[in-house]
């Protein structure tokens, strides 16, 4: 069996297709324990991040904070619930309903826990026409799980996404903040799955990690200002681009 991910190679045990594709993670359920946010307390490091987001904007115009302080909640708390919901509505301040009408409409929000890893395939055009589906397929073969599943042990959640804006380096699969690009072989995935599943848990005092309670990827908070460094977080196999 070729090494290389075409969109006519037939990975063994799954034809074209016969995954369901999520587009997003699951919406809450009655299996899902959110009394891990029962007391929600921002770090000193978002707090500080929260004050310089409201010299931002004018006053009267909080609305705007919704979306910045949502992202920060969820890398902080590592998943958006309802409790989570309601914390940023406090925090901001505004209507709850701002806040709930944001986290339910655009997919960035989880609204339940997810693995330190988060594997986002694209299966848009560009990429389902060079194998994007069936790189979706391997990824959850390797893994043992279906799209939008998380595997047992809690580090990795696959989901299948919509167009992330890397076409001409297709296929493609974000995992958490960056990108990993051409992805046209086996041995490039499992290299990757492989480095993902030694990385030690992120433990310790660092203010500017968000450990949550356990679930989601650990993230730094953005910095403050300073213009993003071409190609950062952008990770292509050697000769790539």
């Amino acid at each position: 069996m070729t090494d290389r991910i075409t969109q006519t190679t037939a990975l063994e045990g799954h034809g074209h297709g016969t995954l369901p594709v999520w587009k997003r993670t699951p919406e809450p359920d009655a299996g899902v324990d959110a009394s891990v946010h029962a007391r929600l307390e921002f770090s000193d490091a978002a707090k500080e991040r929260l004050a310089w987001l409201r010299t931002r904007y004018p006053d009267g115009y909080q609305r705007a904070l919704v979306l910045p302080v949502l992202s920060m909640a969820q890398r902080e708390f590592g998943w958006v619930s309802p409790q989570v919901i309601a914390f940023v509505a406090d925090a901001i301040p505004v209507p709850r309903m701002w806040v709930e009408e944001v986290a339910t409409f655009y997919t960035m929000y989880n609204k339940r826990p997810i693995g330190r890893h988060h594997l986002q395939v694209c299966t848009n055009v560009c990429c389902a026409v060079v194998g994007g589906e069936q790189l979706l397929e391997y990824v959850c073969r390797k893994l043992g799980v279906h799209p939008g599943e998380t595997t047992a042990d809690g580090r990795f959640t696959v989901i299948g996404a919509e167009c992330l804006g890397a076409c001409g380096y297709a296929p493609m699969m974000q995992v958490n903040d960056d990108y990993h690009e051409n992805l046209r072989s086996r041995a490039q995935v499992d290299a990757l799955l492989e480095r993902l599943a030694a990385e030690p848990d992120r433990v310790g005092t660092d203010p500017h990690l968000a450990l949550g309670p356990g679930t989601g990827p650990g993230r730094m908070l953005p910095r403050n200002g300073p213009a993003l460094k071409a190609g950062g977080n952008v990770h292509t196999p050697e000769g790539g681009h």
